[in-house]
C-alpha cells in the first residue's frame, strides 16, 4: 500500500501504457521506448501489460514506476483466475543504472542486473533473477534497496547498505556475500534452492530448504532450517523436516504456505508486539500469490461470441478486484 499512496501523491507524474500486442493502442510498443521518450519524465508510472513475445532487453536510466501483471497466471504450477490476460510482462534482461536510483519495480518476469551506486531501488511482487552488473567494482555500494514479496533468486556481490530483503521466496541462489555489508535486514524468506552465502546482516523468521549456507558477521535468530547449519539458541531450529512445515502441493509459490499444524506458525521474533510466522506468508505484509499488483484488475471478461444485427445492445460482465 506505501507505494500506491507514493504515486497518488506524485501530482506532477503522468501514467503511460506499454503493450507491444499488434492491434493494441498503446503509448508505447516497447519498454525501452518509453524509458528512454523525453515525454516521459522522473517519477512517472509505465503499466506494462502481458505480452505473448516479451519485451525488449534495455538499460533503465531514468527513475520510474513499472508495473506488470504478475506471473504464474496459467499452466502448471499456476494461480489461475487472477488476471483475465495470463500472458506475462517477461523481459530478459533489465539493466538498472545508478540514473535509475528511486525508481519502483513490482509485476514483472524476468532477469535485472544493478550497477553499482543503484539506491533506493524498491522491487517488489516480481518473479526475478537480481544479480550485479557486470563490469561493476565489487567495492562499489547499493544503498537502500528493498526486495519485498518477490520469487526470485539473488547474487550480489559488492556491498549492501541499509537493505530489506523480507518475505520473498528465494527459488534459486541468495549471495549477499560482500565483507562489507552494512545493515541489511534479512527476515521472513523462504530459501528454498541454492547455495546461501550471507554476510552484514540480521537474519531472522526466515526458513531454509537449503543443504548448506554460510553466514559471515550476522545476527541470526528464530530462524528454521530442514537441516543442522543455524547456530544454536536464539530459538533457531534445525532439522525440521520440509513435509512438516509446507502444504506442498499447488502453484510454485503456493507450495510454500504453512501447514495448518506447521512449526513455522507463530515461531517467529516478535514484530511490533506481534509473533508472526516464519517463511514468507507471515507478518502483517505476506507475501502475495503470483505478485499480482496492488491495484485494480480484470481477472475475467466474458463477451458474447456473436451479436445479431438487429441488436440494439449486447451485455458484456466485467469481473474485477482490488488486490491491496
Amino acid at each position: 500500500m506505501a507505494t500506491a499512496v507514493c504515486i497518488m501523491n506524485n501530482a506532477e507524474a503522468r501514467i503511460w501504457r506499454v503493450n507491444n500486442t499488434a492491434g493494441i493502442n498503446a503509448n508505447f510498443a516497447q519498454i525501452s521506448d518509453a524509458a528512454t521518450n523525453s515525454a516521459v519524465l522522473p517519477g512517472d508510472t509505465l503499466y506494462v501489460e502481458g505480452s505473448a513475445t516479451g519485451y525488449s532487453n534495455f538499460e533503465l536510466k531514468k527513475r520510474l514506476v513499472i508495473i506488470g501483471p504478475g506471473y504464474f497466471l496459467s499452466g502448471t504450477a499456476s494461480n489461475p483466475g487472477l488476471q483475465y490476460n495470463v500472458n506475462t510482462a517477461y523481459i530478459n534482461t533489465l539493466y538498472l543504472d545508478s540514473l535509475a536510483s528511486g525508481s519502483v519495480i513490482m509485476g514483472m518476469t524476468g532477469s535485472f542486473y544493478i550497477a553499482g551506486s543503484t539506491d533506493n531501488i524498491t522491487l517488489t511482487r516480481n518473479n526475478i533473477t537480481l544479480n550485479a552488473y557486470n563490469g561493476q567494482s565489487a567495492g562499489q555500494m547499493i544503498s537502500n534497496i528493498k526486495a519485498n514479496k518477490n520469487y526470485l533468486s539473488t547474487n550480489i556481490a559488492f556491498a549492501l547498505e541499509n537493505a530489506e530483503i523480507t518475505n520473498n521466496i528465494i527459488s534459486g541462489a541468495c549471495i549477499l556475500s560482500s565483507l562489507n555489508n552494512k545493515n541489511i535486514l534479512f527476515r521472513n524468506n523462504v530459501i528454498a534452492l541454492g547455495n546461501t552465502n550471507i554476510s552484514g546482516a540480521y537474519i531472522s523468521n526466515n526458513i531454509f530448504g537449503t543443504s548448506s549456507a554460510t553466514f559471515t558477521n550476522s545476527t541470526i535468530r528464530y530462524n528454521i532450517s530442514s537441516r543442522s547449519f543455524l547456530p544454536t539458541g536464539d530459538n533457531n531450529q534445525n532439522n525440521v523436516a520440509l513435509n512438516t512445515i509446507f502444504v506442498s502441493t499447488g502453484s510454485s509459490d503456493g507450495y510454500y504456505r504453512l501447514l495448518a499444524n506447521s512449526p513455522a506458525i507463530a515461531a517467529g521474533e516478535p514484530i511490533g508486539g506481534v509473533t508472526p510466522d516464519c517463511g514468507a506468508f507471515g507478518t502483517a505484509d505476506p507475501y502475495h500469490l503470483s505478485g499480482i499488483p496492488p491495484i485494480p484488475s480484470i481477472y475475467e471478461l466474458n463477451v458474447p461470441a456473436s451479436v445479431p444485427a438487429t441488436a440494439t445492445s449486447i451485455t458484456v460482465t466485467i469481473s474485477t478486484r482490488s488486490n491491496n
